[in-house]
């Protein structure tokens, strides 16, 4: 009898919950404890033998059940699970019973209506004993067989499709509520689950799976609930046998299952012990598939955790059960595990990424775990922050601080990570906090070691990468990819000829096709084709592109990807065109890599809108933004100046839950930098920089430099200087190598000095840079030669002269050409000083002599070389020279045009000019002039025209140069109508939009997404460029600084938002206010009402005419009508420009009341 072995086994469980760590000893305890109270043969009808009533063990064990297949002793199906089931099996079943055995409800309305009746809670799951020996209600011996009712056999075959499919798992095209109405279809037409027991639970598991995927719609508490209730209430009439666990394959996935449905219905109380005893309670002999069942199970349980509790208490739960470790922070015991522990993987990093401050979650922790939970939790954020790349290096260094020991490989893992992050020094110190040999041995560690040659490749430090490598080779311990690694070390530092060398001695070439010798790999023909796109070296690109063709390989999406980066890093847009263009030949589609590539292009060719369309173009593709992506799009709004659209970036980075979203060093450097642009006072400045402790963020050289070039702007040396002292320091004393002084921080320090007059001070600020080693860049001179470059300097112009001669000395070195964005910018950046310095002197020889000096030293035109040239012949009045230089600066811009189109995949087909005022407005303010003050109005009125239909906007500036081109050509009314209805309507509009409330929580960040304009707004105008003028910048600071001085709780409202005081900034700088009448603007319409009071018409401006000798030859008929004709021309002013003649008379009056020292704003 079995009773008193049922007995046995329910008093050797504990009464009560036992700890986790604790598992049943007995094998057949677990298998006990789980079954049901419903006998396995609930649902299914039986035929008594010779019309009497079977009774005893005969009743309990029917030999015979129909729908299901003779179970071996380890629990195995005949047949198994992917076996088809159709119609034919079901029916038949039917067929063997008149009538149906009594029982209070029907199976089918327990799935239908979730009914949870019969099932245990889980608290006494470990608890119940099962008796073998069931007692069945009588059944009636059968006296014929009824003939099954007609079916729909189309439908019938189409829901058994469906019911298959999911069985054997190709269910991507089926939703899991079609697969469910088809299984209860067929369980309500035959009142039983179709096929045998292992059919019904491989259907509910895939089913579970495509729920948790996302596949019923996203994850919510109500969802789960209805699901949790509807396969719970199928586990109830589904028999997993009688055989004890762990043999019995069937009842384990039965047990799985159920703790599953217990983790839907967010039962977790009752649910977690019974994991742990799930987890543990394996056979041998089946561990590998019983395990992957309990992965499987632990996934669906982190997704309801999440949904009910948050991803912390995942973060909790996982560091609880500390033995999934094997599975999440080290490598899978068997690869046949590899694909669930992936799953399970993958869904822990993607809800652990999610929480907001992973740093705070430690630091919570410190006082309250031990070193091993500690660890245990560090691993796993760790790993998390690896997976998104967000609060990586946050998160290392509180680690760091703490001395919290993490596994060898979440080490080797984040290192390599923040290696690509740039993140150097953080990589080196949690690297440093493994030894390179064994314990107790003098072996060296090999991961180690190929660890140390990964950051030192990452760094270019060839000498580190040799000595690395050396070591490794010496012992016979490089790894397949040890090898490119130290190929990639060359690249990086700019030494193609050498990574060329390596790769032959690497792979040398064969002799036969049967040599043995390895093959180069795409990973090593992608380093060569970087290391020559890091040179600039298009010819060798190609080159070894055909290499790798010819070698059998087609380049794939990372070498693109590799070669884009690498050229727009020297501002290579031809050669990255000419690489785009190889992709769309190959039916390569661009990776997230590649868009934000191109955004970042784009951002330095100051278009922000064509970086927002290329944005929503890789999101309409299916790419998922990161931060960097993100980050990208900001700094297109910070370079273009668009205010509005560097906080709607930054709002939508530190919203959580935001694909990409999280404030990063980088994130912060970039608002940090509109700061600086917008020319924002050094305290706000200051005190943005000292709530990077608060956000868990440690400045690197490029904060520290945009905090030196704050306190530049505002004229604060003596603070320069002691940050700079401070990068030093941090440097040296505390190891943080990142932050030693590099010629960029250093040129900004001496460039403060030379607009302050303190030449000294400067030269000791070079003479340091040169003790360093560190070469002086085209920006550093360039910045030397504005300083002599001054006309009040004495005997400046000759110092800068010669300064350029030496600079430019045939056979001399010139490392100062080495500039990031190439030869040709260099060239341009040193003559620009002294270009612009003898254009204000109105010296047309030198300009044209440097031009042409420039020309042969290898220089191209450029929008700004040619600008200075248009301006100096403006100046003289040379209306000849002017109107030729004119074409070749409009080919220009349509060039640049060109180029952001291709980039931007926009098509020749759609050119125009919208989006490139940057580089086309100021010629064309220079040429109006030129033409209107020489007379040439209908000139003036083409040109204009020409350009709107090409689509340029026209900026501030140029409409109030055209109101100075109108009055000189007479058209008073059209003048004073584009400052009533252009300009200040602009300026209104701007105004209500600055005035809108800000969204705090962007949906998007793009400006493209905002709400369209109002009905009657005029097009939005493209920004104006930022204050990248170092002398502009020093006045916008003063200015702020005074129109601040009275906001005492901005620091405080910063330090809690820090994007706020930008976004009042915006609304008090003279910057965006720009689109207003200009003084000289007011002044000259000013002057205009006076001439008609004083009853003079506004003669229009004629070549070689002589005004003055044809008033005074006027008579005195003619004197009259020209007065009458003033007065009706100044009426008509007046009743037509209310607001212009008002705005005229106001400025006015603040002239002759402004103060001395205190002139009128004046922005032309």
């Amino acid at each position: 009898m079995l009773e008193p072995l049922a007995a046995t086994v329910l008093h050797s469980v504990l009464p009560t919950r036992p700890l986790a760590a604790h598992f049943f000893t007995s094998k057949s305890a677990f298998g006990m404890a789980v079954r049901t109270a419903l006998p396995h043969d609930f649902f299914t009808p039986h035929a008594s033998g010779s019309g009497a009533k079977a009774k005893g063990k005969g009743r309990a064990l029917p030999e015979h059940e129909h729908g299901t297949c003779s179970r071996s002793s380890t629990g195995s199906v005949t047949g198994g699970v992917g076996a088809p089931y159709g119609p034919t099996a079901l029916s038949s079943a039917k067929t063997l019973s008149p009538r149906h055995r009594s029982r209070r409800i029907p199976g089918y309305k327990c799935i239908s209506l979730g009914s949870t009746s019969h099932i245990p809670s889980l608290r006494t799951w470990t608890r119940q004993v099962y008796v073998a020996q069931r007692r069945h209600a009588s059944s009636r011996a059968a006296t014929a067989t009824a003939e099954a009712p007609r079916r729909d056999k189309p439908r019938q075959d189409v829901r058994l499709q469906t019911f298959n499919d999911i069985v054997r798992g190709r269910s991507d095209t089926i939703s899991p509520e079609d697969a469910w109405q088809a299984f209860h279809s067929i369980w309500h037409e035959y009142d039983q689950p179709p096929g045998p027991p292992t059919a019904t639970l491989a259907f509910l598991g895939h089913v579970i799976e495509s729920v948790v995927r996302g596949d019923d719609g996203p994850l919510s508490q109500d969802l789960l609930q209805r699901w949790g209730k509807r396969v719970e209430a199928a586990l109830h009439h589904v028999d997993p046998g009688i055989q004890d666990m762990p043999g019995n394959r069937v009842r384990y996935r039965w047990n799985a299952l159920f703790l599953q449905a217990m983790a839907l219905l967010g039962k977790f109380d009752e649910a977690e012990h019974a994991y742990v005893v799930l987890f543990h309670h394996t056979d041998p002999a089946q561990k590998v598939s019983q395990r992957t069942k309990v992965l499987q199970a632990y996934t669906v349980l982190l997704h309801a955790v999440r949904s009910y509790r948050g991803a912390r208490a995942v973060l909790d739960l996982l560091v609880e059960h500390a033995w999934l470790n094997k599975y999440l922070v080290k490598l899978p015991p068997s690869d046949s595990l590899a694909i669930p522990a992936a799953r399970l993987f993958e869904v822990a990093m993607s809800i652990l990424s999610s929480i907001a401050d992973p740093v705070r979650c430690l630091d919570e922790s410190l006082q309250v775990f031990s070193k091993g939970r500690l660890s245990a939790m560090g691993s796993l954020l760790v790993l998390s922050a690896v997976h998104t790349g967000n609060n990586l290096l946050a998160l290392v260094e509180f680690i760091l601080d703490h001395s919290i020991p993490l596994p060898d490989r979440v080490v080797y893992i984040a290192a390599k990570k923040l290696a690509r992050l740039n993140s150097h020094d953080a990589a080196s110190k949690l690297l440093g906090t493994l030894s390179p040999t064994l314990p107790y041995t003098s072996r060296l560690r090999p991961d180690w070691h190929s660890t140390a040659l990964f950051l030192a490749s990452r760094k270019g430090s060839t000498d580190e990468a040799d000595k690395y490598f050396n070591i490794l080779s010496k012992d016979r311990r490089l790894s397949p990819s040890d090898g490119a690694t130290y190929l990639q070390a060359y690249a990086v530092a700019g030494k193609p000829h050498r990574v060329v060398e390596l790769f032959n001695n690497l792979f040398p070439l064969r002799h036969h096709s049967q040599s043995r010798r390895p093959r180069p790999n795409i990973v090593h023909y992608t380093i060569v084709i970087y290391a020559h796109a890091q040179a600039g070296d298009l010819d060798g690109v190609n080159l070894w592109l055909g290499k790798l063709s010819h070698a059998g390989i087609h380049p794939d999406l990372h070498v693109y990807s590799i070669i884009l980066q690498a050229f727009a890093s020297r501002g290579d847009v031809e050669s990255m065109i000419s690489i785009l263009d190889q992709m769309r030949e190959a039916g390569v589609n661009p990776s997230l890599v590649i868009y934000t590539t191109l955004i970042s292009i784009l951002a330095e060719r100051q278009d922000p809108m064509a970086a927002e369309r290329i944005y929503k173009r890789a999101i309409d593709s299916g790419v998922v933004p990161d931060r960097i992506m993100v980050t990208a799009v900001m700094n297109a709004h910070v370079e273009a100046g668009s205010w509005h659209g560097v906080i709607r970036a930054f709002d939508y980075l530190n919203t959580p839950g935001r694909p990409g979203a999280v404030v990063s060093i980088e994130v912060f450097n970039t608002l940090m930098k509109a700061y600086v642009l917008i020319g924002a006072p050094f305290r706000v400045v200051a005190n943005l920089f000292r709530q990077l402790q608060k956000a868990h963020l440690r400045p690197d050289a490029r904060t520290f430099a945009l905090l030196i070039q704050s306190a530049c702007d505002n004229g604060f040396m003596e603070i320069a200087e002691d940050l700079y002292n401070e990068m030093e320091r941090l440097s040296t004393e505390d190891k943080q190598t990142s932050l030693a002084p590099n010629a960029y921080a250093m040129t900004i320090l001496m460039n403060g000095y030379l607009r302050t007059g303190r030449r000294l001070k400067a030269k000791g600020v070079l003479d340091r840079m040169k003790e360093r080693g560190l070469q002086p860049n085209a920006v550093t001179y360039a910045a030397i030669l504005k300083a002599y470059s001054d006309p009040t300097a004495q005997d400046g112009m000759k110092v800068a002269e010669n300064l350029l001669q030496s600079l430019m000395k045939p056979g001399s070195p010139r490392p100062w050409l080495q500039l990031e964005r190439g030869r040709i910018l260099s060239l341009e950046t040193i003559y620009r000083p002294l270009l612009n310095a003898y254009n204000k002197q109105e010296s047309v020889y030198d300009v044209e002599r440097l031009h042409q000096e420039l020309m042969e030293a290898g220089g191209e035109p450029t929008l700004g070389t040619l600008t200075a040239l248009l301006d100096v012949h403006r100046r003289t009045g040379n209306i000849e020279a002017v109107r030729m230089i004119w074409p070749d600066i409009h080919r220009l811009a349509h060039e640049y045009m060109r180029l952001n189109a291709m980039l931007s995949s926009e098509g020749t087909e759609t050119q125009n000019l919208r989006g490139h005022g940057v580089i086309m407005c100021v010629p064309l303010s220079i040429y109006v002039d030129a033409l209107s003050a020489a007379g040439e109005h209908a000139e003036v009125a083409r040109v204009w025209k020409a350009l709107k239909d090409e689509g340029l906007s026209f900026d501030s500036h140029n409409w109030n140069h055209l109101v100075t081109a109108l009055v000189r050509a007479g058209e008073l009314h059209r003048a004073f109508d584009i400052v009533e209805n252009v300009i200040l309507k602009y300026q209104a509009q701007a105004r209500r939009q600055h005035g809108r409330e800000r969204d705090l929580q962007p949906s998007s960040p793009l400006v493209l997404d905002l709400p369209p304009p109002e009905e009657g707004d005029l097009p939005p105008p493209r920004p104006e460029a930022p204050l990248h003028d170092a002398a502009r910048r020093t006045v916008a600071t003063e200015r702020s600084t005074k129109r601040l001085r009275n906001f005492t709780t901005l620091e405080e409202k910063g330090s809690q938002d820090f994007a706020h005081p930008l976004h009042l900034l915006q609304q008090l700088s003279p910057l965006w206010n720009t689109w207003r009448p200009h003084g000289a603007t007011l002044t000259l319409l000013g002057r205009v009402l006076d001439h008609l009071r004083s009853g003079k018409l506004v003669q229009p401006v004629r070549p070689n005419a002589d005004v003055a000798f044809e008033q005074a030859a006027l008579d005195e008929e003619e004197i009259r009508r020209n007065t009458e004709a003033a007065g009706l021309v100044l009426g008509r002013i007046y009743d037509a420009f209310p607001r212009t003649v008002q705005l005229i008379q106001e400025y006015e009056l603040m002239k002759r009341s402004s103060q001395r020292g205190m002139p009128a704003e004046d922005s032309s």
